[in-house]
């Protein structure tokens, strides 16, 4: 996008105009800024819950790492089975790489 139609975009949050000046400058003050910073990971600490979402039911999936105890990944699936276990722990895989799963020892 180009810093012109970018300011044109911006219309819609603010009542008065940015310039595409304003938005090169936003750029280079905060374009370096590293929003999340990645850790070495040791482990995965995988735990789900049931969460009820108005009427519904669904199944709560997250993924701690217990050095930082920082959240790796979270997850929503309206079932709670072998194949979405899978699914979560293959998306970990790919971000984080290969490592250790500790659980409660549920079924």
């Amino acid at each position: 996008m180009s810093l012109r139609s970018t300011s044109k975009a911006l219309v819609v949050f603010r009542d008065d105009k940015r310039s595409h000046v304003s938005v090169w400058n936003w750029i280079q003050r905060f374009g370096s800024c590293q929003i999340y910073k990645r850790k070495r990971v040791t482990a995965f600490i995988i735990d789900e819950t049931i969460i009820q979402i108005g009427s519904q039911h669904f199944w709560l999936w997250i993924c701690i790492e217990p050095i930082n105890s920082s959240v790796l990944g979270i997850y929503i699936s309206e079932e709670r089975n072998m194949l979405v276990a899978e699914k979560f722990i293959r998306s970990l895989v790919t971000k984080y790489g290969k490592h250790t799963v500790y659980t409660d020892g549920g079924t």
